[in-house]
């Protein structure tokens, strides 16, 4: 079971242009290791705040919810790092003020595969990671229903895990190229 609270910047193509999107929100999570490979996590949260950029269009409060699957793919040895590959699933449903002044519903989909390259240090443990996504994004500009997604597709930073006991982790991560984010989440193993 753990929390992750996260916020995150990035530019959509919606229309003829692109519109910048920043949110935060908070998620709580309930993950399933059948096994030392594999695990699944389902997550259910609240968008906190945002803003649409260039409009500034308040973002209101919202729900999110994300499902995935990672697969340990590379053992960590004593000299050797561990890979770990993972699959997402993720919605939201919010509202934001666009360019008529008033609030429209701003909705997202997307699915996103990543691969984590780390090293455990005693408790600490640091990591690179990169994930590739893609998915819809709409709302309303212009006085029109518009449908587009995120001008990058990407994201590529780094992050840590520390466990301070045998249950309990603490990790954070910041994303600082293409779609930029930064998460702080606690966990404990019941």
């Amino acid at each position: 079971m753990g929390v992750t609270g996260g916020w995150f910047s990035t530019e959509l193509e919606l229309g003829d242009g692109e519109v910048s999107l920043s949110e935060t929100s908070i998620m709580a999570a309930a993950t399933y290791h059948p096994g030392p490979s594999f695990g699944f996590d389902l997550a259910l949260g609240a968008i906190v705040d945002g803003e649409m950029g260039d409009h500034a269009g308040d973002v209101s409060a919202g729900f999110a919810v994300s499902a995935a699957a990672t697969w340990l793919a590379l053992f960590e040895t004593e000299r050797r790092p561990f890979v770990l590959l993972s699959l997402s699933l993720a919605g939201s449903r919010t509202e934001a003020v666009s360019d008529d002044g008033e609030a429209h519903a701003l909705s997202a989909a997307d699915a996103r595969v990543g691969a984590m390259v780390g090293k455990s240090f005693g408790p600490a443990t640091p990591y690179a990671v990169a994930r590739a996504f893609g998915g819809p994004v709409s709302w309303t500009l212009g006085g029109e229903e518009v449908t587009g997604g995120d001008a990058h597709h990407y994201t590529v930073g780094a992050g840590a895990a520390l466990r301070f006991a045998r249950r309990v982790h603490v990790a954070v991560e910041g994303m600082a190229l293409g779609e930029q984010s930064a998460t702080l989440s606690a966990s404990l193993a019941l």
